[in-house]
């Protein structure tokens, strides 16, 4: 009597799949570009939505595996040159949640949003682990070929060459 009872909800993080890591170490190697990562249907686990092999004109698929209504994160290898002949891959971690993102209730908008930024642990620590750099996008210009080379090339010492990374946008 006179004693509440104090339940603390534990916010369990969802299971990142075997497919997940797999794809995410794919990409670690640079055996492919990308591998893009949303919440399965009841949110219970984070799943695979989609990959991008290397080659020409891939930007557009990468791009089109974010949708203005879900969260998702990817895992890029980005290819990039600079003007002493340098060849650079960076490894970054893409968050995307959307400012579009919206739900029936504002506090589901939230949790989502929030979740967005959280992910699971294991795997914000392996991007972490593997020195991943971390792009927060929210609007597809955040996404855009130019704006992620400028945000990989950010520390680089020696002038990057703009035009080494076209022929991820242009079409074969």
């Amino acid at each position: 009597r006179g004693q509440h009872s104090t339940q603390t909800m534990a916010i369990k993080s969802p299971t990142v799949t075997d497919e997940v890591w797999t794809r995410y170490n794919e990409v670690n190697k640079g055996k492919l570009l990308a591998a893009v990562f949303c919440f399965s249907e009841d949110e219970s686990e984070v799943v695979l939505k989609g990959t991008v092999e290397r080659g020409m004109g891939v930007w557009g698929k990468f791009e089109a595996l974010f949708d203005p209504q879900h969260v998702a994160w990817a895992a890029v290898n980005f290819p990039y040159t600079t003007d002493s002949g340098g060849q650079r891959n960076k490894f970054i971690m893409v968050r995307w949640v959307p400012d579009t993102l919206e739900r029936s209730r504002m506090r589901e908008t939230v949790r989502l949003k929030t979740s967005g930024v959280m992910l699971a642990g294991d795997l914000v620590g392996a991007f972490t682990r593997d020195g991943a750099k971390k792009l927060q996008a929210n609007d597809p210009s955040d996404l855009d070929l130019f704006t992620v080379l400028d945000f990989v090339s950010k520390f680089e010492r020696d002038k990057v060459v703009r035009e080494s990374v076209v022929p991820l946008a242009a079409s074969a």
